[in-house]
């Protein structure tokens, strides 16, 4: 069986890349089991999504603890505390990562000694082929199917399965020719090694979950509130940056920011705090003079 899993930040489409994962393994005769796990997430929050693919009936469900594969749609999630996107994962697990960054300055910000890691930038191969970042889960979900052998032919008919009937024309084709791009760019990436269920620990112990009476088990709130604390701002990719020269002061992006990022200075200049905007670049999109632009975050 491989069993892999995608990290991702709420927006990044890694939903949709591990179901065109899912379904291109389906069109190959495999039998898939792929479902994401996330709350009430919002937009830029760590997020993950599981896929399993076999040759016969899957048994297990829920978390998948022990890797094949580690997909990654940003690196900054290494450091996150709250993704944990090496949890479970050893010497033998594969990573795959989107970065900027190159193997070898990578490779320092591992915890494990990974035996095999693929970087490569499919941010910037989604924006060239789809001028959009929301291409970057049919980028990433194609290099997850390379690395488990798929051929082209299954991948587009998985990709043809997840987004053909959801955007235009010219998206689709689009898509068609980053996914046929990302092909190229990962053909000389070994497929990974099926890891047999005997290797895995653990997928027989069942737990009994007891439950406490309502006393015990409904939790007591006995100090202030802290949300001030939680800093949003390590969720972001792109950062919104004012140009002044362009701004009439219309407060649209002050009203519009859902997190309430925005204030406006003594003049009504809109003012951005940093460590609270997630970068879901709203006020990039309802500017109406286009006085902010949408700029890669670089830590």
């Amino acid at each position: 069986m491989y069993r892999v899993r995608f990290h991702g930040r709420g927006g990044q489409g890694m939903k949709t890349a591990s179901r065109i994962l899912g379904s291109a393994a389906f069109h190959a005769g495999s039998i898939v089991q792929d479902s994401p796990i996330y709350g009430a997430e919002r937009r830029g929050a760590p997020m993950a999504a599981f896929v399993r693919i076999a040759s016969r009936p899957i048994h297990e469900r829920g978390l998948l603890s022990q890797p094949d594969l580690v997909a990654l749609a940003d690196d900054t999630l290494l450091s996150d505390p709250a993704a944990q996107p090496l949890a479970g994962a050893d010497t033998t697990t594969v990573l795959l990562i989107n970065t900027t960054k190159d193997e070898t300055t990578v490779r320092q910000l591992l915890p494990i000694a990974s035996s095999r890691l693929y970087v490569a930038d499919l941010t910037a191969l989604a924006q060239e082929h789809t001028q959009t970042l929301s291409g970057l889960s049919t980028a990433l979900g194609v290099a997850s199917a390379r690395l488990v052998g798929l051929t082209l032919t299954d991948i587009e008919a998985g990709l043809r399965d997840e987004l053909a009937d959801h955007v235009t024309q010219e998206q689709w084709d689009r898509n068609l020719a980053l996914a046929r791009a990302t092909h190229a760019v990962t053909a000389a990436w070994q497929p990974i090694t099926e890891r047999s269920d005997t290797t895995v620990a653990g997928l027989s112990t069942v737990v009994d979950v007891p439950f406490d009476p309502p006393p015990l088990a409904t939790p007591s709130i006995a100090a202030l509130a802290n949300s001030p604390e939680r800093k949003t701002g390590n969720w972001r990719q792109f950062r919104p940056v004012l140009h002044q020269e362009l701004c009439t002061r219309c407060w649209i992006c002050f009203v519009r920011c859902p997190e309430a990022a925005i204030s406006l200075d003594v003049h009504d200049y809109p003012m951005v705090d940093y460590d609270e905007c997630k970068g879901c670049l709203l006020c990039v999109h309802e500017c109406p003079t286009h006085a902010f632009t949408a700029e890669k975050e670089v830590r």
